[in-house]
């Protein structure tokens, strides 16, 4: 594979010209076939904190005051400048808006001193042909005082161009299960508001978390709430239960959170650590299904 391509912002960069590039941009929904994958690595290399900034995630997030410390996800939200960046350079083959959200492990490996400055980095170099479509991994990392504070793998879907194979069979979403004592169950209001909300805090205007009629451009009959929201919210509602650092958080995002609607959130311990789902009011069928353990 050949060295990565480089760039580099002092700060993080304005999100305007990017979604502008996004939006205007040709590129593909799903790669061609023989897409070689060309990695590159951008960073910001002074990223300051903002108490206002992280006051407004715990809210929309409804963080419980007594939850010390920044949230186990808040930091996905400040590394989207370049998350976009990333999506506009020639070397990200598919159209982000055209992506879905599959998967996300999360390491939380010391404290933030929220005084002090970050440096930010993201990488991708990974792109994996499937039954259905492509996957595509790229890391997000924070580093302060020269070392990796915390950091993240998001892994993307894109639907293929042809049909499955033959014999393949489309993945399951699951039913919700859980042990029948020692749960912690909290209903989530997943109000009309909620997509704009954590757009204005995360930076994520994607038109399929605005509006139904945005939506429904792009195949679903209701706004649906982002899968990192839904993260953080069920991850707020475990805050009794689980530290918020020096833990990994594996996530896999299942059937759309509708808006608006209510979904079950339910913590139970398990060795190590605890599981957590998100499910409908009816209990049946799984939102995300989440891993939280100690490291």
């Amino acid at each position: 594979m050949s060295s990565p391509t480089k760039i580099s912002f002092a700060r993080r960069p304005s999100m305007v010209p990017a979604y502008a590039r996004v939006l205007l941009g040709r590129k593909p929904y799903s790669a061609p076939d023989g897409t070689t994958i060309e990695p590159v690595e951008l960073e910001a290399r002074k990223v300051v904190l903002s108490a206002a900034h992280i006051r407004k995630y715990r809210e929309v997030c409804a963080v419980p005051a007594s939850a010390q410390g920044l949230p186990p996800a808040y930091l996905h939200v400040l590394a989207m400048p370049l998350h976009m960046q990333l999506f506009v350079v020639k070397n990200f083959p598919v159209k982000v808006l055209g992506l879905i959200h599959l998967r996300n492990t999360i390491r939380v490996l010391a404290p933030v001193d929220e005084r002090a400055p970050l440096r930010m980095r993201v990488y991708f170099d990974t792109m994996r042909v499937t039954d259905f479509g492509q996957e595509y991994d790229f890391t997000t990392s924070f580093e302060q005082n020269g070392a990796v504070v915390w950091e993240e793998v998001s892994t993307m879907f894109a639907r293929g161009n042809s049909g499955p194979k033959e014999g393949s069979k489309r993945p399951v979403i699951e039913r919700s299960t859980h042990p029948e004592n020692g749960v912690l169950t909290d209903t989530l209001e997943v109000s009309e508001n909620t997509g704009w909300r954590y757009a204005r805090v995360s930076g994520d205007f994607n038109p399929i978390h605005l509006t139904a009629r945005t939506a429904q451009m792009f195949g679903f009959k209701q706004a649906v709430a982002h899968g990192m929201w839904s993260m953080g919210r069920c991850l707020a509602s475990a805050s009794p239960r689980i530290p918020n650092v020096k833990i990994q958080i594996d996530t896999q995002f299942k059937l759309p959170v509708y808006i608006p609607s209510q979904a079950l959130a339910r913590t139970w311990e398990v060795p190590g650590g605890a599981d957590i789902s998100m499910c409908t009011m009816k209990g049946d069928r799984l939102h995300l299904a989440m891993q939280v353990r100690s490291l």
